[in-house]
């Protein structure tokens, strides 16, 4: 666990808050996820991926309690007027991040797992209880979506 906190937490937590587009909560959820692994008899064996996905159905069960779904975005990026590499990454990150914003549900978790926390096609099926051909279309339209969106964007 400690090498996991180390290394994954920060990284967690930023797939967790992609997807469900609130920071405070993918905060709050990976701790959640984190205290209900200590407790269990078990350590999965991609403990990254499944504190990922434990925290993801904890915001989502959030969200169902207090009919709010994605309605609260954090935008936290640090800008810095002195770097202009690190200001243009904080531009493509907004811009990255509002057009994951865009994308329903349903295709914004299925590319946050599968592309930004790496989770296999049938990894973010088992973990969305749905089909490995449903994540595959979710995947497709994703990106063909982002594609558009962020072509507008630099337009």
């Amino acid at each position: 666990m400690p090498a996991f906190l180390d290394s994954d937490y920060a990284k967690v937590v930023g797939a967790v808050a992609l997807a469900t587009g609130d920071r405070e909560r993918a905060e709050d959820a990976v701790q959640d996820a984190l205290v209900k692994t200590l407790s269990g008899d078990t350590e999965p064996e991609n403990l990254s991926g499944w504190v990922t996905v434990v925290a993801i159905n904890f915001v989502r069960q959030a969200w169902r309690r207090t009919a709010a779904q994605g309605r609260a975005y954090v935008r936290a990026v640090v800008w810095d007027d002195t770097a202009d590499d690190e200001s243009e990454r904080a531009v493509d990150a907004i811009a990255v991040r509002e057009a994951l914003d865009r994308l329903p549900e349903r295709q914004r978790l299925a590319v946050t797992l599968h592309y930004f926390e790496g989770l296999t096609v049938d990894q973010v099926a088992s973990a969305l209880d749905v089909s490995s051909g449903t994540i595959k279309t979710q995947l497709s339209r994703g990106r063909a979506a982002l594609a558009r969106s962020l072509r507008r964007e630099a337009a």
